[in-house]
């Protein structure tokens, strides 16, 4: 709980900090040199040798610094520090010592011990404050490729920090065909073939620090990065994804059986697959193993059901394996989870891919049964609008789509509130909340976070964020049921909300609606002119308030309607007097052909907004 509200609050912070404090950034470190030698053999093993030395530049830089972590597969790939000292201030080196240089399992690992052999390698280094150095000498070796006889690499140098130099030198068979996209790292081809070696070199040379932005694609997305394969194209790397994985989904006894028991009764297929759906969403836990560290090669569909636990590529193989049980087809897609959107031309598998989810062409479904609390055919917000790699079927080619957007037809949040308003100024209330899509499952997902008990202070952190001092608490039912529609219900109370006796003016109170609504609808925008692109969802808002006056109050004026248009979209209002009872009815439909917005896109949509958050701020004069 704590870290739910702690998240809801630092977006609130950074939404309206970020732009005003970008003059005054300080990175906590400088990268002095980062450089990385990737020796490649013939058959796809390689050893990447890596030197890194960082400047502390503040306490930020020590907490993120004073200790480095290593992530690495113990099956595929061996991990060793080769050295790494601190310099202090004063020029001095002092040496980690052995005892500082430590190997466990991941936290992933205990807690799946059987499916994930991911171990870290942490660095302690002594003497670490501002002005220090420290530096790090490591080699990775992939004794087996992830796909046999290809060699992929990928990085990214973040420019949230300044970098005086970096370098990615290839050194590989001159028979070993590559293919590359790199941005921002002037180099390429040094040699062709040099004693039956190639040469390629990439480098950063003093590149300035640029501060972040809340509610932004991945840094890594607007960072020098490259990525490099051997892979010609995205349909072959997803046909050599497909046969190594396509052998573990098949359909045991145990599998058909449960497929049986899981359809009973259902007759219609659509059906038939979402109550499959709803049971490995509910039954199988998702340990989160990105994809690359456990491997490319899922369980068996068998191993898994008998766990019943796994990663993506696990879910994703028990989920086919029933769905095939009753003689539904399906694919796998490959996709990125976190917030890059970025696609290289060169079909590298891990530089973004690092999740797998579901596609199933005869109802034109993606699903994402590690979502956990996603209905089906709805995909978290992370996955909507990426680019992903569609795994072929039989004679089906791999090939690259694109994941559905939010959209108003489905994705919506419909709010209808009854206030009561008493003589004294206090207005206690009831919201019934529908949710739907993307919406459903964000209010699903929330709820899921919170312990028993907890649930008022939520709803007071999200008041106090709203503007509005009062309590209250939620009324919600199963989140578990994928087959219904989300609902929930809130009860707030408003003490001191308006004064009286009049004259005076109020705005419509809001209370405890919806955890998306019209005024979260653009959070992180912020007043200042955007540098990098906003994330952006479109969807449907529907805000019916109906406010019950008291006997003593003569409402003088309300305020007029509006309708706002852009490109982005419609909002409009209207304001009604009907006996003692105010009717407040607020729509906003917001359209988007993309995930995210660019720079010189952002002032059209501020435009909009702060008409519809001046709407938002009308008052109600009365006396």
């Amino acid at each position: 709980m704590a870290h739910l509200i702690a998240a809801v609050i630092t977006a609130v912070v950074t939404a309206h900090c970020s732009a005003a404090f970008a003059a005054d950034y300080a990175p906590p470190v400088t990268v002095l040199s980062d450089e990385n030698i990737y020796t490649v053999n013939g058959d796809g093993t390689s050893i990447h040798d890596q030197t890194r030395s960082i400047h502390i530049e503040n306490d930020e830089g020590v907490r993120s610094y004073g200790q480095v972590s290593y992530r690495y597969s113990n099956e595929f790939q061996k991990f060793d520090v080769l050295d790494a000292y601190t310099t202090t201030r004063d020029g001095a080196r002092i040496d980690v010592s052995p005892n500082a240089i430590f190997t466990r399992q991941s936290p992933v690992s205990a807690y799946a011990p059987t499916f994930d052999d991911n171990l870290v390698k942490t660095i302690v280094f002594p003497g670490v404050e501002p002005g220090a150095t420290v530096t790090m000498r490591t080699r990775e070796t992939q004794v087996t490729p992830l796909f046999p006889g290809q060699f992929s690499a990928n990085a990214s140098f973040p420019n949230d920090k300044a970098i005086k130099s970096a370098s990615v030198t290839i050194n590989a068979p001159s028979s070993m065909k590559l293919h590359a996209d790199v941005v921002d790292m002037p180099g390429g081809l040094v040699a062709a073939d040099v004693d039956g070696e190639q040469t390629w070199s990439w480098s950063i040379k003093d590149a300035r620090a640029r501060p972040g932005e809340a509610y932004a694609p991945s840094i890594d997305d607007r960072s020098p990065r490259l990525a490099i394969t051997t892979f010609p194209s995205y349909e072959a790397l997803g046909q050599a994804y497909l046969a190594r994985a396509q052998t573990q989904m098949a359909a045991t006894p145990d599998i058909q059986a449960l497929a049986n028991e899981v359809t009973t009764g259902i007759t219609d297929r659509r059906d038939q697959a979402d109550a499959i759906y709803q049971w490995v969403s509910r039954n199988v836990r998702y340990v989160a193993v990105f994809l690359g560290f456990g491997g490319v090669v899922p369980h068996t569909a068998q191993d898994v059901l008998k766990a019943r636990y796994g990663d993506c590529k696990d879910h994703t193989t028990l989920l086919q394996a029933l769905l095939a049980a009753k003689g539904i087809k399906s694919s796998t897609v490959l996709v990125n989870a976190d917030s890059r959107y970025w696609l290289p031309s060169a079909a590298s598998p891990l530089a973004v891919f690092n999740h797998v989810i579901t596609y199933i062409p005869e109802f034109d479904v993606y699903v994402d049964s590690t979502a956990g609390t996603a209905r089906f055919g709805i995909l978290p917000l992370n996955e909507r609008g990426k680019r992903a790699l569609l795994t072929g079927d039989g004679d089906e080619p791999s090939r690259l789509v694109t994941l559905p957007l939010t959209h108003a037809d489905t994705d919506k949040v419909i709010v209808t509130t009854e206030i009561r308003l008493d003589s004294a100024g206090t207005a206690r209330g009831t919201s019934t909340v529908e949710n739907r899509g993307e919406y459903d499952w964000i209010a699903r997902s929330i709820f899921a976070e919170l312990r028993a008990g907890t649930e008022p202070l939520f709803a007071q952190v999200l008041l106090t964020g709203s503007g509005a001092d009062g309590t209250g608490h939620y009324i919600h039912g199963d989140i578990r049921n994928l087959k219904d529609a989300f609902f929930f219900w809130t009860v707030f109370e408003l003490p001191d909300y308006t004064p009286f006796p009049g004259p005076g003016a109020m705005r419509v109170p809001r209370g405890l609606g919806g955890i998306n609504n019209i005024s979260s609808a653009f959070d992180g925008l912020g007043s200042n002119r955007r540098r990098t692109p906003f994330l952006f969802k479109a969807g449907y808002f529907s805000e019916i308030t109906k406010v019950n006056l008291p006997a003593t109050m003569k409402v003088l004026s309300l305020p007029k309607p509006a309708t706002v248009t852009s490109a982005f979209g419609t909002y409009t209002s209207s304001y009604a007097l009907e006996g003692r009872t105010v009717t407040v009815t607020r729509t906003l439909d917001l359209t988007s052909g993309v995930p995210y917005l660019q720079p010189d896109e952002c002032p059209a949509l501020k435009k909009m907004v702060v008409s519809i958050k001046h709407d938002l701020a009308a008052q109600i004069v009365y006396q």
